[in-house]
Protein backbone atom coordinates (compact mmCIF):
# COMPACT_ATOMS: atom_id res chain seq x y z
CA UNK A 1 0.00 0.00 0.00
CA UNK A 2 2.90 2.45 0.50
CA UNK A 3 4.02 2.01 -2.99
CA UNK A 4 0.99 2.58 -4.23
CA UNK A 5 0.39 6.07 -2.10
CA UNK A 6 3.89 6.81 -3.48
CA UNK A 7 2.76 6.33 -6.94
CA UNK A 8 -0.18 8.11 -6.85
CA UNK A 9 1.50 11.32 -4.65
CA UNK A 10 4.19 11.40 -8.18
CA UNK A 11 1.48 10.87 -10.53
CA UNK A 12 -1.30 13.14 -9.51
CA UNK A 13 1.22 16.07 -7.75
CA UNK A 14 2.00 16.61 -11.37
CA UNK A 15 -1.15 16.61 -12.56
CA UNK A 16 -2.41 18.98 -10.08
CA UNK A 17 0.54 20.96 -10.79
CA UNK A 18 -0.76 22.11 -14.19
CA UNK A 19 -3.14 24.67 -12.37
CA UNK A 20 0.37 26.06 -10.95
CA UNK A 21 2.01 26.26 -14.50
CA UNK A 22 -1.26 27.42 -16.42
CA UNK A 23 -0.75 31.18 -15.95
CA UNK A 24 2.81 31.81 -16.52
CA UNK A 25 2.15 29.33 -19.89
CA UNK A 26 -0.11 31.43 -21.47
CA UNK A 27 1.26 34.73 -20.67
CA UNK A 28 4.36 33.93 -21.90
CA UNK A 29 2.66 32.96 -25.41
CA UNK A 30 -0.40 35.28 -24.85
CA UNK A 31 -2.42 32.29 -25.46
CA UNK A 32 -6.26 32.36 -23.66
CA UNK A 33 -6.73 30.19 -20.80
CA UNK A 34 -9.27 28.48 -22.44
CA UNK A 35 -6.63 26.83 -25.53
CA UNK A 36 -4.06 26.26 -22.76
CA UNK A 37 -6.67 24.72 -19.85
CA UNK A 38 -7.36 22.24 -23.83
CA UNK A 39 -4.42 20.12 -23.60
CA UNK A 40 -5.51 19.30 -20.08
CA UNK A 41 -8.74 18.55 -21.41
CA UNK A 42 -6.85 16.52 -24.24
CA UNK A 43 -5.37 14.99 -21.44
CA UNK A 44 -8.87 13.95 -19.66
CA UNK A 45 -10.35 12.12 -22.44
CA UNK A 46 -6.99 10.81 -23.51
CA UNK A 47 -6.33 9.08 -20.39
CA UNK A 48 -9.25 7.64 -19.83
CA UNK A 49 -9.74 6.32 -23.41
CA UNK A 50 -6.45 4.19 -22.45
CA UNK A 51 -7.26 3.34 -18.99
CA UNK A 52 -9.55 0.12 -20.09
CA UNK A 53 -6.49 -1.10 -21.91
CA UNK A 54 -4.19 -0.28 -18.90
CA UNK A 55 -6.59 -2.35 -16.80
CA UNK A 56 -6.67 -5.46 -18.84
CA UNK A 57 -2.68 -5.35 -19.11
CA UNK A 58 -2.47 -5.62 -15.76
CA UNK A 59 -5.36 -8.03 -15.60
CA UNK A 60 -2.72 -9.89 -17.49
CA UNK A 61 0.37 -9.40 -16.76
CA UNK A 62 0.41 -7.58 -13.11
CA UNK A 63 0.68 -3.94 -12.31
CA UNK A 64 5.08 -3.96 -12.96
CA UNK A 65 5.23 -4.17 -16.46
CA UNK A 66 2.22 -1.49 -16.88
CA UNK A 67 4.14 0.55 -13.91
CA UNK A 68 6.92 0.85 -16.29
CA UNK A 69 6.17 2.17 -19.19
CA UNK A 70 3.70 4.63 -17.11
CA UNK A 71 7.16 5.96 -14.72
CA UNK A 72 8.61 6.34 -17.99
CA UNK A 73 5.65 8.56 -19.70
CA UNK A 74 5.10 10.67 -16.54
CA UNK A 75 8.61 11.63 -16.39
CA UNK A 76 9.41 12.16 -20.22
CA UNK A 77 6.69 15.11 -20.65
CA UNK A 78 7.45 16.97 -17.77
CA UNK A 79 10.82 17.27 -19.39
CA UNK A 80 9.65 18.01 -22.94
CA UNK A 81 7.21 20.84 -21.35
CA UNK A 82 10.17 22.75 -20.72
CA UNK A 83 11.40 23.55 -24.15
CA UNK A 84 7.80 23.69 -25.71
CA UNK A 85 7.38 27.16 -27.94
CA UNK A 86 3.81 26.34 -29.91
CA UNK A 87 0.57 25.07 -29.41
CA UNK A 88 1.03 21.68 -31.23
CA UNK A 89 3.93 20.98 -28.48
CA UNK A 90 1.67 21.26 -25.61
CA UNK A 91 -1.15 19.21 -26.97
CA UNK A 92 1.38 16.55 -27.73
CA UNK A 93 3.79 16.10 -24.33
CA UNK A 94 0.87 17.35 -21.81
CA UNK A 95 -2.48 16.01 -23.84
CA UNK A 96 -0.99 12.77 -25.57
CA UNK A 97 2.32 11.38 -23.35
CA UNK A 98 1.31 12.27 -20.27
CA UNK A 99 -1.34 10.71 -20.93
CA UNK A 100 -0.04 7.34 -20.81
CA UNK A 101 1.77 7.94 -18.26
CA UNK A 102 -1.71 8.75 -15.88
CA UNK A 103 -3.48 5.89 -17.70
CA UNK A 104 -1.03 3.62 -16.60
CA UNK A 105 -0.43 4.31 -13.11
CA UNK A 106 -3.91 4.88 -11.98
CA UNK A 107 -6.01 2.09 -12.80
CA UNK A 108 -3.49 -0.59 -12.25
CA UNK A 109 -2.62 0.76 -8.85
CA UNK A 110 -5.83 1.22 -7.35
CA UNK A 111 -7.25 -2.25 -8.96
CA UNK A 112 -4.56 -3.46 -7.22
CA UNK A 113 -4.92 -2.34 -3.87
CA UNK A 114 -8.59 -3.60 -4.05
CA UNK A 115 -7.70 -7.32 -4.96
CA UNK A 116 -5.21 -7.09 -2.11
CA UNK A 117 -7.45 -5.87 1.02
CA UNK A 118 -10.79 -7.11 1.41
CA UNK A 119 -12.52 -7.12 4.96
CA UNK A 120 -11.06 -2.95 5.12
CA UNK A 121 -10.97 -1.86 1.41
CA UNK A 122 -12.81 1.09 2.05
CA UNK A 123 -9.90 1.99 4.55
CA UNK A 124 -7.08 0.79 2.16
CA UNK A 125 -8.81 2.33 -1.04
CA UNK A 126 -8.95 6.05 1.28
CA UNK A 127 -4.92 5.57 2.21
CA UNK A 128 -4.24 4.91 -1.47
CA UNK A 129 -6.18 7.64 -2.80
CA UNK A 130 -4.72 9.87 -0.22
CA UNK A 131 -1.65 9.61 -2.45
CA UNK A 132 -3.53 12.26 -4.82
CA UNK A 133 -3.95 14.78 -2.14
CA UNK A 134 -0.51 14.45 -0.83
CA UNK A 135 0.60 14.69 -4.47
CA UNK A 136 -1.13 18.49 -4.08
CA UNK A 137 0.26 19.32 -1.00
CA UNK A 138 3.68 18.58 -2.14
CA UNK A 139 3.59 19.34 -5.81
CA UNK A 140 1.56 22.57 -5.65
CA UNK A 141 3.83 24.71 -3.09
CA UNK A 142 6.86 23.55 -5.08
CA UNK A 143 5.75 24.12 -8.39
CA UNK A 144 4.97 27.64 -7.20
CA UNK A 145 8.97 28.10 -5.57
CA UNK A 146 10.39 26.37 -8.52
CA UNK A 147 8.67 28.99 -11.20
CA UNK A 148 9.48 31.87 -8.69
CA UNK A 149 13.14 30.59 -8.56
CA UNK A 150 13.78 29.19 -11.83
CA UNK A 151 11.06 30.17 -14.29
CA UNK A 152 8.52 27.79 -15.41
CA UNK A 153 10.69 25.98 -17.71
CA UNK A 154 13.28 24.87 -15.44
CA UNK A 155 10.72 24.09 -13.17
CA UNK A 156 9.27 21.63 -15.43
CA UNK A 157 12.69 19.90 -16.16
CA UNK A 158 12.98 19.41 -12.31
CA UNK A 159 9.68 17.74 -11.81
CA UNK A 160 9.82 15.68 -14.23
CA UNK A 161 13.55 14.61 -13.24
CA UNK A 162 12.35 13.97 -9.49
CA UNK A 163 9.39 11.92 -10.81
CA UNK A 164 11.68 9.68 -12.01
CA UNK A 165 14.08 8.73 -9.38
CA UNK A 166 11.08 8.39 -6.93
CA UNK A 167 9.50 5.99 -9.40
CA UNK A 168 12.19 3.49 -10.02
CA UNK A 169 11.60 1.65 -6.41
CA UNK A 170 8.17 1.64 -7.46
CA UNK A 171 8.28 -0.51 -10.20
CA UNK A 172 10.53 -2.77 -8.23
CA UNK A 173 8.48 -2.92 -4.76
CA UNK A 174 5.06 -3.18 -6.08
CA UNK A 175 3.52 -6.38 -6.33
CA UNK A 176 0.52 -8.51 -7.90
CA UNK A 177 -2.03 -10.54 -6.08
CA UNK A 178 -1.00 -13.65 -4.89
CA UNK A 179 -2.05 -16.68 -6.90
CA UNK A 180 -4.44 -18.08 -4.24
CA UNK A 181 -6.13 -14.95 -4.50
CA UNK A 182 -7.29 -15.56 -8.17
CA UNK A 183 -9.50 -18.59 -7.51
CA UNK A 184 -11.05 -17.25 -4.60
CA UNK A 185 -15.17 -17.21 -4.52
CA UNK A 186 -15.39 -13.24 -4.41
CA UNK A 187 -13.42 -13.34 -7.85
CA UNK A 188 -15.95 -14.80 -9.40
CA UNK A 189 -17.79 -11.26 -9.85
CA UNK A 190 -19.64 -9.79 -12.86
CA UNK A 191 -17.38 -9.50 -15.95
CA UNK A 192 -17.14 -6.89 -17.38
CA UNK A 193 -20.26 -7.03 -20.71
CA UNK A 194 -22.25 -8.05 -17.69
CA UNK A 195 -21.56 -4.86 -15.73
CA UNK A 196 -21.65 -2.72 -19.06
CA UNK A 197 -25.24 -3.88 -19.73
CA UNK A 198 -26.60 -2.77 -15.89
CA UNK A 199 -27.87 0.68 -14.74
CA UNK A 200 -25.70 0.51 -12.03
CA UNK A 201 -22.77 1.29 -13.98
CA UNK A 202 -23.85 3.89 -15.25
CA UNK A 203 -25.31 5.60 -12.38
CA UNK A 204 -22.45 5.24 -11.04
CA UNK A 205 -20.02 6.63 -14.64
CA UNK A 206 -22.62 9.91 -14.21
CA UNK A 207 -21.67 10.22 -10.75
CA UNK A 208 -18.05 10.04 -11.22
CA UNK A 209 -18.47 12.29 -14.01
CA UNK A 210 -20.44 14.81 -12.35
CA UNK A 211 -17.80 15.10 -9.30
CA UNK A 212 -15.04 15.01 -11.83
CA UNK A 213 -16.27 18.36 -13.59
CA UNK A 214 -16.16 20.03 -10.24
CA UNK A 215 -12.83 18.79 -8.46
CA UNK A 216 -10.90 19.17 -11.76
CA UNK A 217 -12.35 22.55 -12.87
CA UNK A 218 -11.65 24.18 -9.50
CA UNK A 219 -8.46 22.30 -9.13
CA UNK A 220 -6.74 23.73 -12.52
CA UNK A 221 -8.31 27.23 -12.14
CA UNK A 222 -7.91 27.93 -8.80
CA UNK A 223 -4.34 29.50 -8.70
CA UNK A 224 -5.21 31.26 -11.40
CA UNK A 225 -8.28 32.46 -9.78
CA UNK A 226 -6.47 33.86 -6.66
CA UNK A 227 -3.81 35.55 -8.41
CA UNK A 228 -6.73 37.62 -10.02
CA UNK A 229 -7.64 38.18 -6.87
CA UNK A 230 -4.63 39.94 -5.90
CA UNK A 231 -2.63 36.73 -4.50
CA UNK A 232 0.92 36.23 -5.52
CA UNK A 233 1.29 32.90 -6.86
CA UNK A 234 3.59 31.24 -3.73
CA UNK A 235 0.80 32.03 -1.49
CA UNK A 236 -1.95 30.64 -4.23
CA UNK A 237 0.45 27.55 -4.54
CA UNK A 238 0.68 27.40 -0.89
CA UNK A 239 -3.34 27.35 -0.33
CA UNK A 240 -3.53 24.89 -3.66
CA UNK A 241 -1.17 22.65 -1.19
CA UNK A 242 -3.52 23.02 1.78
CA UNK A 243 -6.38 21.81 -0.63
CA UNK A 244 -4.54 18.90 -1.15
CA UNK A 245 -3.45 18.20 2.57
CA UNK A 246 -6.65 18.55 3.99
CA UNK A 247 -7.94 16.46 1.11
CA UNK A 248 -5.96 13.59 2.80
CA UNK A 249 -8.05 14.16 5.85
CA UNK A 250 -10.81 13.60 3.88
CA UNK A 251 -9.68 10.44 1.97
CA UNK A 252 -8.74 8.32 4.97
CA UNK A 253 -11.51 9.34 7.26
CA UNK A 254 -13.97 8.36 4.26
CA UNK A 255 -12.57 5.59 3.60
CA UNK A 256 -12.45 4.21 7.28
CA UNK A 257 -16.30 5.48 7.97
CA UNK A 258 -17.20 3.64 4.48
CA UNK A 259 -16.64 1.02 5.87
CA UNK A 260 -18.97 1.30 8.75
CA UNK A 261 -21.90 2.76 6.87
CA UNK A 262 -20.84 1.84 3.24
CA UNK A 263 -19.61 3.43 0.24
CA UNK A 264 -23.12 5.20 -0.62
CA UNK A 265 -23.67 6.99 2.42
CA UNK A 266 -20.28 8.73 2.62
CA UNK A 267 -20.53 9.69 -1.02
CA UNK A 268 -23.84 11.54 -0.74
CA UNK A 269 -22.27 13.19 2.66
CA UNK A 270 -19.20 14.61 0.86
CA UNK A 271 -20.88 15.54 -2.10
CA UNK A 272 -23.73 17.59 0.64
CA UNK A 273 -20.64 19.04 2.03
CA UNK A 274 -18.93 19.82 -1.43
CA UNK A 275 -22.03 21.57 -2.27
CA UNK A 276 -22.34 24.20 0.53
CA UNK A 277 -18.42 24.73 0.49
CA UNK A 278 -19.15 26.04 -3.51
CA UNK A 279 -22.15 28.23 -2.28
CA UNK A 280 -19.78 29.75 0.48
CA UNK A 281 -16.84 30.11 -1.97
CA UNK A 282 -20.02 32.00 -4.62
CA UNK A 283 -20.06 34.12 -1.81
CA UNK A 284 -16.71 35.01 -1.06
CA UNK A 285 -14.58 38.19 -1.13
CA UNK A 286 -12.17 37.84 1.87
CA UNK A 287 -8.99 36.13 1.33
CA UNK A 288 -9.56 34.54 4.78
CA UNK A 289 -12.98 33.27 2.93
CA UNK A 290 -10.59 31.45 0.60
CA UNK A 291 -8.48 29.71 2.80
CA UNK A 292 -11.83 28.48 4.55
CA UNK A 293 -12.70 27.29 1.31
CA UNK A 294 -9.65 25.66 0.91
CA UNK A 295 -9.86 23.79 3.76
CA UNK A 296 -13.60 22.66 3.45
CA UNK A 297 -12.83 22.01 -0.40
CA UNK A 298 -10.21 19.67 0.63
CA UNK A 299 -11.57 17.70 3.08
CA UNK A 300 -15.32 17.41 1.02
CA UNK A 301 -13.38 16.48 -2.38
CA UNK A 302 -11.54 14.35 -0.74
CA UNK A 303 -14.06 12.47 0.89
CA UNK A 304 -15.75 11.36 -1.73
CA UNK A 305 -12.81 10.92 -4.55
CA UNK A 306 -11.52 8.35 -1.92
CA UNK A 307 -14.21 5.89 -1.54
CA UNK A 308 -14.98 5.90 -5.42
CA UNK A 309 -12.60 3.58 -6.68
CA UNK A 310 -13.99 1.44 -4.40
CA UNK A 311 -17.27 1.25 -5.75
CA UNK A 312 -16.80 -0.97 -8.68
CA UNK A 313 -15.62 -4.13 -6.14
CA UNK A 314 -18.21 -3.58 -3.87
CA UNK A 315 -21.35 -3.62 -6.73
CA UNK A 316 -19.31 -5.82 -9.08
CA UNK A 317 -16.90 -8.39 -7.51
CA UNK A 318 -14.00 -8.80 -8.81
CA UNK A 319 -14.02 -10.77 -11.80
CA UNK A 320 -12.73 -8.14 -13.90
CA UNK A 321 -12.17 -5.30 -11.42
CA UNK A 322 -9.04 -3.59 -13.81
CA UNK A 323 -11.52 -3.51 -16.72
CA UNK A 324 -14.64 -2.55 -15.12
CA UNK A 325 -12.76 0.08 -13.17
CA UNK A 326 -10.81 1.62 -16.32
CA UNK A 327 -13.59 2.13 -18.46
CA UNK A 328 -15.62 3.89 -15.71
CA UNK A 329 -12.91 6.52 -15.77
CA UNK A 330 -13.40 7.31 -19.28
CA UNK A 331 -16.57 8.64 -18.28
CA UNK A 332 -14.91 10.82 -15.40
CA UNK A 333 -12.40 11.50 -17.71
CA UNK A 334 -15.14 13.23 -19.87
CA UNK A 335 -15.78 15.34 -16.98
CA UNK A 336 -12.20 16.11 -16.18
CA UNK A 337 -11.43 17.03 -19.89
CA UNK A 338 -14.63 19.72 -20.34
CA UNK A 339 -14.82 21.08 -16.67
CA UNK A 340 -11.68 22.81 -17.18
CA UNK A 341 -12.32 24.04 -20.61
CA UNK A 342 -15.19 25.42 -20.21
CA UNK A 343 -14.46 26.80 -17.03
CA UNK A 344 -11.24 28.89 -18.92
CA UNK A 345 -13.83 29.72 -21.89
CA UNK A 346 -15.99 31.09 -19.35
CA UNK A 347 -13.00 33.12 -17.83
CA UNK A 348 -12.33 34.46 -21.44
CA UNK A 349 -15.82 35.62 -22.38
CA UNK A 350 -16.76 37.17 -19.15
CA UNK A 351 -12.73 37.92 -17.57
CA UNK A 352 -14.78 36.41 -14.24
CA UNK A 353 -15.00 32.78 -12.66
CA UNK A 354 -18.14 33.43 -10.72
CA UNK A 355 -20.08 31.83 -13.51
CA UNK A 356 -17.85 28.73 -13.59
CA UNK A 357 -18.28 28.82 -9.31
CA UNK A 358 -22.08 28.40 -10.40
CA UNK A 359 -21.52 25.44 -12.50
CA UNK A 360 -19.59 23.37 -9.98
CA UNK A 361 -22.81 24.26 -7.60
CA UNK A 362 -24.95 22.74 -10.30
CA UNK A 363 -22.71 19.69 -11.25
CA UNK A 364 -21.89 18.93 -7.44
CA UNK A 365 -26.07 18.86 -6.50
CA UNK A 366 -26.50 16.80 -9.83
CA UNK A 367 -23.53 14.52 -8.30
CA UNK A 368 -25.57 14.82 -5.27
CA UNK A 369 -28.77 13.11 -6.96
CA UNK A 370 -27.22 10.67 -9.21
CA UNK A 371 -25.19 8.80 -5.90
CA UNK A 372 -28.63 8.35 -4.38
CA UNK A 373 -29.81 6.41 -7.10
CA UNK A 374 -26.74 3.82 -6.86
CA UNK A 375 -27.99 0.50 -6.47
CA UNK A 376 -26.44 -3.09 -6.02
CA UNK A 377 -27.16 -4.98 -9.26
CA UNK A 378 -29.63 -7.92 -8.97
CA UNK A 379 -26.84 -10.75 -9.94
CA UNK A 380 -24.80 -9.70 -6.74
CA UNK A 381 -27.59 -8.04 -4.64
CA UNK A 382 -28.89 -11.55 -3.22
CA UNK A 383 -25.12 -12.46 -2.31
CA UNK A 384 -23.86 -9.72 -0.84
CA UNK A 385 -27.25 -9.00 1.65
CA UNK A 386 -26.50 -12.72 2.66
CA UNK A 387 -22.77 -11.46 3.41
CA UNK A 388 -24.06 -8.26 6.03
CA UNK A 389 -22.09 -6.12 3.34
CA UNK A 390 -22.41 -2.16 3.71
CA UNK A 391 -22.68 -0.55 0.12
Amino acid sequence: MGMAFLANLVAFGLVYSFGIFLKPLASEYGWSRSVTAGAFGFYGILHTLLAPFAGRLCDRFGPRLVLTIAGFCLGLPMILMGYTTTLWELYVYYGFLFSIGIAGEYVPVMSTVLQWFKAKRGFAIGLTAAGLGAGSFVFSPLSAWLITSFGWRKAYAIVGILSWVVFIPIVKFMKGVPREYKGSEELKGLSFSEAFSTKTFWIFGLTWFLGSITIWTTMIHFVPLATDRGMSIMAAGILAGIMGATSIIGRISSGFLSDKVGRKRILITEFSLQLITFIWFFFSTEIWMMYLFAVLFGISSGGWAGVIAAIPADYFGFRSTGSILGFANILAGVGVAIGPYIGGYIFDTTRSYDYMVFMCIIGTFGAIVSASLLRPPLKLLSSRQGQGQLI
